[in-house]
């Protein structure tokens, strides 16, 4: 039977805050020291339960060839269930939250370019923007015109015309958004600035509302590699507007023509399926305490295979986790697997979790958010090649709490990340994590950033992924959970 909402607070109701299962039974106690010869004492890491490399990258590779997991289609469907089979088959119960969205997916684009003298010519597209609008399999068409580079618009005389678009790409100040609370290796230094190939423009209503039939998005300083299969900016209401992007030197073309009498047909079909069902996994795993949770979490849906993988490194710990006698587990662990990140208008994701279970997260010491394992670096070169380049991705571990950056950075030692914990003194929390600090739960977002984080190839980027850094991350995790339940709760919540 399913495990519901319902029975999941019937479930904490019950469950006594004391060890059992023929054991010695003693209340938990929140401030006994380890090793007082009580059995309700939580266990050391055990590297010989986790599952192995081979058994988590098998299940990599698997996911990456289901292609994109845009929320609610069928292979976003298609993950869900296997994670909701995996869990059950660990002994772990699952209740399961279900919304609906207006799915929207992109079928066909193309830029057709006629000059006032010279031959018509289709503009190379590198991606379109989610949710923008769709078009007739004609197209809409007007004349070229530019309208700026971003964020500075020109909006008057846009009416039936095609905007032009330059979107540098945005700088995102690490120094100043980041306090560095310590660095794995020590030896590494951490990045001052990124320049992530993320959709710069994030709403595109001013050109509607100017008139503009479409827009044409331009990006200047990366190279065509890079741009490839962006699905960026996601999480965006429908714009009603057909967007997409070209690369650097297709948008210079293309500025060159503009303003000259030049037409341009934007094309992009789409189909919008309204009340798409999807759904979010709640696991849990029962400790000695019902008293006290650790929340595992992270969501489901993503364009490859990174974004969303955090799942399969949770499936490993549950598995791990289920393995450990439950006297050895002093506090219960709950893992919220939530769709709807990448339609946040629609779907709630985490914030569906926080509001539909506050006895979950009154009850919650702490949380691990686990996003984006096993990623290699990536990066456009002097000459705007992109490729390799021989180092792992940047791990950026977002927390406030000094007591869970020093329990992070111990469980780091001796593995292959590279990973900067930090404190994000001027913002910067992002990912699953971000309302979980916001409702007061020491949290730790665990959320590397690669060029090709919203790509959606139809590879799903697995060679960009390393198998060995995967398996180590997922480690770090498992050491740090135990870390979490051995330290009492007032110390998690030291700043």
């Amino acid at each position: 039977m399913p495990f519901s909402r319902r029975r999941f607070m019937q479930w904490a109701a019950s469950m006594p805050a004391v060890a059992w299962d023929g054991l010695k039974t003693v209340p938990y106690n929140d401030n006994a020291p380890v090793g007082d010869g009580l059995q309700a004492v939580p266990s050391a890491f055990r590297p010989e339960l986790l599952p192995s490399k081979k058994e988590i990258w098998d299940q990599q590779v698997w996911m990456a060839k289901l292609g994109p997991k845009y929320t609610g289609n069928k292979a976003h469907a298609t993950f869900v269930e296997f994670l909701a089979t995996q869990l059950q088959s660990h002994g772990v119960d699952v209740a399961r939250e279900r919304y609906t969205l207006p799915r929207w997916d992109a079928r066909r684009w193309e830029i057709a370019i006629a000059p006032v003298s010279g031959s018509p010519f289709n503009a190379a597209v590198t991606s379109y923007f989610p949710y923008s609008g769709q078009t007739p399999p004609s197209g809409v068409t007007g004349e070229l015109v530019f309208a700026g580079t971003n964020p500075t618009f020109a909006l008057d005389g846009l009416q039936g015309k095609v905007a032009l678009i330059e979107c540098p790409t945005n700088t995102r100040e690490f120094a100043n958004l980041y306090k560095v609370w310590g660095l794995h290796p020590a030896t590494e230094t951490f990045p001052t600035a990124t320049r992530p190939a993320r959709g710069p423009v994030g709403d595109l209503t001013p050109f509607q509302k100017a008139g503009a039939v479409g827009v044409i998005l331009a990006w200047t300083d990366i190279s065509d590699a890079n741009a490839a299969d962006q699905y960026t900016p996601f999480s965006r209401p429908p714009q009603n507007i057909p967007a997409l992007y070209v690369g650097r030197d297709t948008g210079a073309k293309l500025r060159a023509l503009a303003g000259s009498g030049t037409k341009a047909t934007v094309v992009l079909e789409a189909d919008v399926f309204p009340d798409t069902p999807t759904e979010t996994l709640v696991a849990m795993l029962p400790g000695v305490s019902r008293d006290e949770i650790i929340i595992i979490n992270t969501h489901t849906d993503g364009p490859n295979a990174t974004e969303e993988n955090g799942a399969l490194g949770i499936v490993a710990l549950a598995k791990y986790f289920s393995r450990i006698p439950r006297h050895d587990r002093k506090r219960t662990i709950v893992c919220p697997l939530t769709t709807g990140h990448f339609a946040g208008p629609w779907v709630p994701s985490m914030r569906g979790i926080i509001t539909k279970y506050p006895d979950l997260i009154k009850k919650a010491v702490a949380a691990v958010t686990v996003e984006h394992l096993g990623c290699e670096e990536w990066m456009d070169d002097a000459v705007t090649k992109y490729k390799a380049t021989g180092k792992h991705e940047w791990s950026v571990a977002i927390t406030p709490s000094k007591s869970m950056a020093d329990i992070l950075i111990e469980s780091l030692q001796g593995s292959q990340d590279r990973a900067g914990v930090v404190n994000p003194v001027n913002g910067g929390f992002l990912g699953e994590g971000a309302g979980l600090s916001r409702a007061g739960i020491p949290t730790i977002g665990y959320i590397p950033q690669p060029n090709y984080l919203l790509a959606g190839p139809a590879d799903g980027c697995i060679e960009k992924l390393n198998a060995d850094l995967m398996h180590s991350q997922i480690q770090v995790f498992a050491k740090l959970i135990h870390k979490i339940d051995a330290m009492p709760a007032g110390q998690l919540k030291k700043t």
